[in-house]
């Protein structure tokens, strides 16, 4: 039995290819707007909805009989893949990363590459009043103590509890865009133009997030873009299509 951490568009994809191509698997997501993904697709009898540490991958690999775990969670999900690497060695079974390249980055002044959230906060709020935040949901927290210096505009998915956290935390809701991406680089130049926005934070989602459309829409608008980079871990084997997973599994 296989299990794949799907916290991605990718996993997705590869749940559904490897479903259509008979191989025996669940998968599991950390929340119920994943969980409603998977039901879109026909697939919500593969889905476990629920953020599982060690122990409980170790508890689950066991009543599971999983022998591979391919971890498609997101890039910077660090400790999800922590967790996975570590109940894969426990138990003695075959982990895969599944993670797609990085994005090629472009060299302009305007182009801000930082090594972790607590950077892309102190230089964001140096470089501009109004700070368009597409990072997610969870790193608002860290950026809500800018608000009395800086105008703080987020772009998160449309889950009913982020939007109101983000409004308890003091993000006005005219300044919240709950939507669901990936965005065109025409639709992310529309939003920076329509919301006066000055400077961008976001992470390296790489292709499938389409990253280098944002980044491209900051510099045609002539704006700056901080980047965080992604977290680095010593993944045991990593896979960058589905077709190289196929070839494993």
């Amino acid at each position: 039995m296989i299990l794949v951490m799907s916290g991605t568009a990718d996993g997705r994809e590869l749940v559904d290819e490897l479903n259509r191509r008979g191989k025996k698997l669940i998968t599991t997501v950390a929340t119920p707007y994943g969980a409603a993904l998977y039901e879109d697709m026909g697939l919500s009898e593969l889905c476990v909805e629920g953020r599982l540490d060690k122990e409980g991958l170790i508890k689950f690999i066991e009543e599971n009989n999983i022998d591979t775990i391919i971890d498609a969670t997101h890039p910077y999900a660090k400790e999800a893949s922590k967790n996975a690497m570590d109940a894969c060695k426990a138990k003695r079974i075959r982990y895969i990363r599944f993670e797609r390249d990085s994005t090629p980055l472009t060299q302009s002044p305007l182009l801000r590459v930082v090594k972790d959230l607590e950077q892309a906060v102190e230089l964001s709020s140096t470089l501009g009043k109004r700070i368009l935040i597409t990072t997610g949901y969870n790193s608002v927290s860290s950026f809500i103590r800018l608000r009395y210096k800086n105008d703080l505009v987020v772009r998160i998915l449309p889950v009913p509890e982020h939007i109101q956290g983000c409004i308890k935390m003091g993000i006005p809701p005219w300044n919240i865009h709950a939507l669901q991406g990936p965005f065109s680089k025409e639709f992310n130049r529309a939003t920076i133009r329509e919301f006066n926005i000055d400077v961008v934070v976001t992470k390296d989602g790489g292709k499938e997030a389409k990253t280098l459309e944002k980044i491209e829409a900051c510099l045609e608008e002539g704006i700056p873009i901080v980047v965080i980079q992604r977290p680095s871990l010593d993944y045991p084997l990593v896979c960058s299509s589905i077709q190289e997973i196929l070839k494993l599994v």
